[in-house]
């Protein structure tokens, strides 16, 4: 061996239970770094720990002979980061920190490498108080300011943190796309289907909805939207199924969803695991996703892993990583979105053939990749 080289993950995010996005993207990318066998390829002695709050529970749990987890236990819970990690990479820092979420320990080895997922608060501002406002755009600024690598899932969000007047510092950012769980690649599975659908008390045909029912998502619109289609009377049996918990501005998204003469084919199950989830994915007739901002969009990628076709919001993300798979809408425009939802609905020849470019479209992302380049980063000089 030339060298032992220990890395550093904070881990927190990706042991939480009810995972969403950020916390899925630090899930598998943890789990498929795991997979790789760098004494073999590089002849280098690469150690990591993983730092969490709380014990790992589940698959994260299980470790390779190089990985270790240290559990930094912090009662107050709040500050943890800024606090308890920062205190622990005080007396013990790794020679590399990855921090595959938002926040950077105050304390930090000079080799700090962060994600940035989005920075929202730039474009959508009413979704976060005031204080959520400054201090996402400010910690953006600092880490990019601050911090040794800064990981970006696209080039859309590239360009908005150089939009924080940091072009000086463009050479810190490294786009690296995320992949998609290939739990989602069913390739039969009625039965399943069936019986997840009677669980959940959701009746085929229906549009799907998977993120947290806030105005960011576009929950809102995405209601009123189906309210214009089920007055069709060829989908008038149609459903609308939105997965996610309650987020901001959820109160205005019940109004209307309790104002909709259709809020009885309006159903609302929560936060829904993958394991049931894929099913539910599947047996979608369009998954509907016209969020006002993202970073990347997994949820997009699962649909076309599922073999369904999607609608998408565009003005951020999504055109880059969809590209030609998906048909696009004015996110602020209601009628937009219902009239591309029914053409999907209506016209089967173009919905098998955006299902079938969404399938060569996800063969572009893979978990293993994005932990790959995210290795060769780390290890980076």
């Amino acid at each position: 061996m030339n060298y032992k080289l220990t890395i550093g993950i904070d881990a927190s995010r990706a042991n939480n239970k009810n995972k969403t996005g950020v916390e899925w993207y630090a899930w598998h990318l943890i789990q498929n770094l795991k997979k790789i066998n760098i004494s073999s390829q590089t002849g280098k002695d690469v150690q990591f720990v993983l730092y969490s709050r709380e014990k790992l529970e589940g698959e994260i749990a299980e470790l390779p002979s190089n990985w270790s987890s240290k559990v930094l236990y912090w009662p107050p819970k709040r500050f943890w980061t800024q606090i308890r990690l920062s205190y622990e990479m005080l007396i013990n820092p790794p020679d590399v920190l990855f921090v595959p979420a938002h926040v950077f320990p105050i304390v930090r080895p000079r080799k700090t490498v962060m994600t940035i997922h989005d920075i929202a608060a730039l474009r959508f501002p009413k979704s976060y108080s005031v204080f959520q406002r400054f201090y996402t755009i400010w910690s953006a600024k600092i880490a990019l300011k601050k911090l040794w690598k800064i990981i970006v899932p696209s080039n859309f969000t590239k360009n908005e943190l150089l939009s924080l007047k940091t072009e000086q510092y463009a050479s810190k950012i490294k786009v690296l796309y995320h992949g998609y769980d290939e739990r989602y690649n069913i390739v039969n599975g009625d039965e399943n289907i069936a019986n997840i659908l009677k669980k959940y008390n959701i009746k085929q045909p229906y549009i799907l909805s998977i993120g947290r029912l806030e105005e960011k998502k576009n929950t809102k619109r995405i209601v009123q939207a189906f309210n214009h289609i089920a007055q069709k009377t060829k989908v008038g049996e149609m459903s609308l199924v939105l997965v996610g918990l309650p987020g901001y501005g959820y109160n205005d998204i019940l109004k209307t969803i309790n104002k909709s003469q259709y809020k009885e084919k309006i159903i609302s199950p929560g936060y829904v695991e993958p394991e049931d989830l894929r099913y539910i994915l599947k047996g979608a007739e369009v998954f509907v996703f016209p969020s006002l901002c993202e970073g990347f969009g997994l949820p997009v990628l699962d649909a076309m892993a599922s073999g369904v076709s999607v609608v998408a919001s565009s003005g951020s993300s999504l055109e880059e990583i969809g590209s030609d798979a998906c048909l696009y809408v004015d996110p602020q425009d209601v009628w937009d979105i219902a009239k591309t939802i029914s053409t999907l609905l209506d016209n089967t020849d173009i919905c098998k053939k955006q299902i079938q470019k969404g399938m060569v479209r996800v063969k572009d992302f893979s978990w293993d990749k994005c932990a790959e380049e995210t290795l060769v980063l780390l290890m980076s000089a």
